[in-house]
């Protein structure tokens, strides 16, 4: 209802003239149009009392309007009360929630319901009375202003944040363990916290991560994988992040014979260990 949305208006026989005008309603006031082509003309919407529809009627003289009888209906403009999470990874693709007022399903229909992260613009679904989901485009490290549209050209301004995190990983201890799986694996760096994350080892299947603080990340190397050297990566939200490291799987080691078979119970004795798959670490 505050009025100066950029409007498209479709038609025929249009010509550019310095009185182009567009009409809303038959009494209201008249706003400059701008000529696009014959076929299309733009003019900005002006103010009006309430939410309701109008009849939209252009000329080119300024004084006999068209009958088309299309309509343009304003409704109350939509604003954003906060976001969660509040920080996602900077690769994007964190599903964000937006919580606040005036979001249309009838926008979501005609497919006008986006959300804005600083200037990209991506699709948001509507989940439940005034709350939508969008998933985060990939963005440089920062704090954005996240704002909402419900017709594809007027965004809200209400100044709500999220952060997007650079997560980096600068250490992997310890750096192998069996095929068999099962070793805890930390992934030491930085931006961990508060931060949906996953690992994969290699190319098995991502396995749950858990975030201790903002600095260190734990996960559990899966069993099956082949032997040798395997990346390691943090996913978010299914995409992969780009700081990771590598992790060695080990074949199965086996014990065939010890010497000696005795010692003191005060310890200390060198014991000899004969197997296989031995590796110095």
């Amino acid at each position: 209802v505050e009025g100066g949305t950029r409007l498209s208006l479709i038609g025929s026989q249009f010509r550019e003239s310095a009185t182009l005008r567009c009409r809303f309603e038959e009494s209201s006031a008249t706003v400059v149009a701008r000529y696009i082509t014959s076929s299309q003309l733009e003019c900005a919407t002006p103010v009006q009392a309430g939410a309701s529809s109008r009849v939209v009627e252009v000329s080119m003289n300024a004084q006999q309007f068209s009958s088309s009888g299309v309509s343009f209906t304003y409704v109350a403009a939509a604003t954003v009360s906060s976001v969660w999470p509040e920080r996602g990874a900077s690769e994007g693709g964190t599903p964000v929630t937006l919580y606040g007022a005036n979001l249309l399903s009838v926008s979501e229909q005609l497919g006008y319901l986006q959300c804005r992260f600083n200037s990209t613009v991506v699709r948001g679904s509507l989940v439940g009375d005034d709350t939508l989901v969008c998933n985060s485009s990939s963005s440089a490290a920062g704090v954005v202003d996240v704002e909402v549209s419900t017709n594809g050209r007027d965004f809200s301004a209400s100044g709500v944040q999220y952060e997007f995190v650079s997560v980096l990983v600068s250490e992997v201890t310890p750096w192998s363990g069996p095929e068999l799986g099962g070793t805890l694996v930390t992934l030491v760096g930085g931006g961990f916290g508060d931060v949906d994350l996953s690992c994969r080892f290699g190319d098995e299947a991502s396995v749950a991560a858990s975030v201790h603080g903002a600095e260190a990340v734990r996960c559990v190397s899966p069993s099956g994988a082949p032997t040798g050297w395997a990346s390691v990566e943090l996913l978010s939200h299914g995409e992969t992040l780009r700081s990771g490291g590598s992790f060695f799987f080990h074949a199965r080691m086996w014990v065939s014979a010890l010497a000696p078979l005795l010692g003191p119970v005060e310890g200390g004795t060198r014991l000899s260990l004969i197997g296989s798959q031995f590796r110095e670490s």
